[in-house]
Parts: C-alpha cells; sequence; structure tokens
C-alpha cells in the first residue's frame, strides 16, 4: 500500500490485514508491552483485530510504522479519540521490534505524526501519557517538543507494581513557534 507520510527512513502506512498478526505478536510480548497502559494478556489474534477494526472505525487514525529501506513493519502510532470540535487528540505508539529501540525512530514518528496533527487536521492541542518509569519515551516526546502538564501517582498497576502516568503536550501555537519549519521540511 502507498505511504501515507514519510521521512528519509520511515514510512506511515495505513494498517493492512496481514499487519494484525505482527500486532498481536507484540501485544502479548512482556518486554514489548512493559511500560504500555494495557489490560488482560494473552490476547488473541482476532481480539487484537477486532479492537484495531473499532479504533479505526471511531475518530482514530493508526498507522503502521516501516522501514524504508528494508520494508520492515517495527510498530505503529497513531493520533486517537480526534475530537474535531475541540480540535485535539491523543497521541499513542508502539515500537514492537526491539532492534529499532533506542535508535530515534520514536522521536521521528512523534515528530511526523505531531506534524500530521497540527499541519494537515488543523489540530490545537496534542496530549499524551507515559509510564513514568518509560525514559525512552519521555526523551523521545521531549525532543519533539512536548511538555510536561502533570503526573497521574499510582495510575497503572502491571507486573505487581503501581506506576505513575506522567501526561504532556503540545499545543498549536508552541508547535508553529518552535517545531513548523523543521518539521515541514522533513516529512512528505
Amino acid at each position: 500500500m502507498a505511504p501515507f507520510l514519510q521521512s528519509d527512513r520511515i514510512i506511515l502506512r495505513p494498517l493492512e490485514e496481514d499487519d494484525f498478526t505482527l500486532i498481536a505478536a507484540w501485544s502479548n510480548n512482556n518486554e514489548v508491552t512493559h511500560f504500555m497502559f494495557t489490560g488482560q494478556k494473552p490476547l488473541t489474534e482476532e481480539q487484537i483485530k477486532q479492537t484495531l477494526i473499532s479504533q479505526l472505525a471511531g475518530n482514530n487514525t493508526i498507522f503502521m510504522a516501516v522501514d524504508k529501506e528494508t520494508k520492515k513493519p517495527f510498530g505503529y502510532a497513531g493520533l486517537y479519540e480526534i475530537n474535531p470540535t475541540a480540535r485535539k487528540a491523543e497521541f499513542r505508539i508502539l515500537i514492537g521490534d526491539k532492534d529499532f529501540w533506542g535508535r530515534g525512530h520514536g522521536t521521528e514518528i512523534t515528530e511526523m505524526l505531531t506534524y500530521y496533527g497540527f499541519d494537515r487536521l488543523n489540530l490545537h492541542r496534542i496530549f499524551l501519557g507515559y509510564t513514568e518509569a518509560n525514559e525512552g519515551a519521555r526523551r523521545a516526546y521531549e525532543k519533539a517538543g512536548y511538555v510536561q502538564e502533570g503526573v497521574l501517582k499510582d495510575d497503572i498497576y502491571r507486573n505487581s507494581t503501581y506506576y505513575n502516568t506522567v501526561r504532556m503536550a503540545l499545543l498549536r501555537d508552541e508547535y508553529y513557534t518552535k517545531y513548523h519549519e523543521s518539521y515541514k521540511n522533513k516529512f512528505q
């Protein structure tokens, strides 16, 4: 399928039926989802498929992230709960292939969908949340321009441990003042 948005090394394309098997494998890998806000496990491929189909039918845009050189899918991301009246959406991402961790792909995808949200969807606010212990996520989001708004204490319970959720956001005026020129030249 044709790319929706791309950079020098990443293609974001719409989800395809073949992606559900890979997403199910990532979703059931405890190392991959350690910091995610997930519920029951294991999930069947059919459960993953139905969840994604339901999300795609709502006000969400979800894309598979593919390595441009090898054509290998390595994660997925999107803007969820897009509210056209309030002009806001929640950003979510999962880098499922561990070979792509720590190489800047999360930052780049965050930038790509931030550009898409502000430049193409005319959003006013994009927000996100991450588990406080996930330092890689924090660095990626800060590099992409997001600022912390608050902390939800003991918000997530995973593996017999409570974790704080950090909430971050980027507003349209901040984006256009600091990031728009750089982002518009990076992505097509």
